[in-house]
């Protein structure tokens, strides 16, 4: 009895180490699994001919041109914001009761700011808390009001809430005393819209180069080097001093 146990013991040892029955032991087998998952790597799921989660990442959408609408847009809503009685012609004394308006603006909000117990006074003590809520900022007094827009400029500058403005924001000149002089093509009072446009629109114009009214990726890419590109320099383009900024008398 024992000897025929020894037996079988043997020929079942001899079976496990056999390749075929070895190979039908494996998981999912030689042909059912590392075969199948290996020819499966091209047009399977996931495999590299299918696009998203393929392995072969998608090109990338070539930015779309600016239009000049979308500028004119821009120095639009500029000259509304300093045409404060709504006459169509922004003139100097105008802006600059715009301008004296967003100050006063301004003063009166860090004033109330300081004056926490609203009795429209400021007392040392309002005063030294004020400041030392501020933190370091309070040492320097560049930064002693706490105002991260810095002073208000002597001009309207053009804004954008979609990031994709941005060059076109830079391109566009800030209107100040200068500008509506400088845009005053028939030397009455002041400036008008159309003469606004027609002024800063140059600095598009020379931008397009192939004159389609749009602004490609080309166009707009910086020219000789950082700081170089449309709006920089001279008035519209490069090679003079660069336009009036903020806080700029020009």
């Amino acid at each position: 009895m024992r000897k025929i146990s020894l037996i079988l013991a043997a020929a079942s040892l001899s079976l496990m180490q056999s390749p075929a029955v070895h190979a039908q032991g494996m998981p999912g087998g030689m042909d059912g699994g590392m075969g199948g998952g290996m020819g499966g790597m091209g047009g399977g799921p996931g495999g590299e001919d299918d696009g998203p989660g393929g392995g072969k990442p998608s090109a990338p959408r070539p930015p779309k041109p600016v239009k000049r609408k979308q500028f004119d847009k821009i120095v639009t809503a500029m000259f509304r914001e300093a045409d404060a009685n709504k006459d169509g012609t922004v003139t100097i004394d105008e802006l600059h009761a715009v301008v004296d308006a967003r100050r006063e603006a301004t003063i009166h909000t860090r004033f109330e700011a300081v004056d926490s117990n609203r009795d429209g006074s400021i007392s040392p003590a309002e005063f030294m808390a004020w400041q030392k809520r501020m933190g370091s900022v309070a040492s320097s007094d560049a930064n002693a009001f706490g105002d991260r827009n810095g002073p208000i400029p002597d001009a309207i500058v053009a804004t954008s809430d979609n990031p994709d403005d941005f060059v076109l924001v830079q391109m566009i000149e800030p209107l100040n005393g200068a500008t509506i002089a400088r845009a005053n093509t028939n030397y009455d009072a002041g400036v008008s819209l159309e003469e606004l446009l027609a002024y800063e629109g140059k600095h598009f114009d020379e931008a397009d180069k192939d004159h389609d009214g749009e602004l490609s990726m080309d166009e707009l890419r910086p020219a000789g080097g950082p700081g170089k590109g449309p709006g920089r320099g001279a008035p519209g383009g490069a090679g003079g001093p660069p336009p009036c900024r903020p806080g700029q008398n020009c």
